[in-house]
């Protein structure tokens, strides 16, 4: 039997190709730690290696399933048929996130990206909004503090700010 190639696997292999791009640029930079401090490319570089660790799991995931039948596939997701609409709004999302971050600032741009993410993916699964909108706050509140925290208090990095 045939293993059929599935949306996320073909979000997988683009994610790759679009990581290794970025990571190619990465050689240009003077490496993490070099000079004692983490240095410009400590981020992008712990940034590369999670989306090959997660395109990795992508692909294990998706070739250790076993075939799903197309009412079971239907039924496993809250919001059926929604195909290459998530990667579609992650990529999306992202664009946004760039361009808020520029105007706006750190805190605005990634709180905003954050719900709008969790929000987006939590109610494909669950279909429950009270459930959605609850867990989207908490993740975005979360990891605009943690992002915050890690790049001001640990390396001393400040992020642009929302300036009136």
């Amino acid at each position: 039997m045939t293993r059929r190639i599935t949306g996320q696997v073909l979000f997988a292999f683009v994610l790759l190709g679009m990581n290794t791009v970025y990571a190619s640029q990465l050689l240009a930079m003077p490496l993490p730690f070099a000079t004692g401090e983490p240095g410009p490319a400590f981020m992008p570089v712990l940034l590369c290696g999670f989306v090959y660790l997660g395109v990795l799991k992508i692909l294990v995931d998706e070739f250790r399933s076993p075939e799903p039948v197309p009412d079971t596939e239907r039924a496993l997701s809250a919001i059926p048929r929604l195909g290459i609409v998530g990667p579609l709004a992650a990529i999306a999302l992202i664009s946004l996130f760039v361009i808020v971050f520029f105007y706006a600032g750190y805190i605005v741009a990634a709180a905003l990206y954050t719900f709008a993410i969790a929000l987006f993916f939590n109610y494909e699964q669950s279909g429950s909004w009270g459930r959605s909108v609850l867990f989207a706050v908490v993740t975005s509140a979360a990891i605009t503090a943690f992002g915050w925290l890690f790049f001001v208090k640990l390396f001393g990095l400040y992020l642009p700010m929302w300036e009136l």
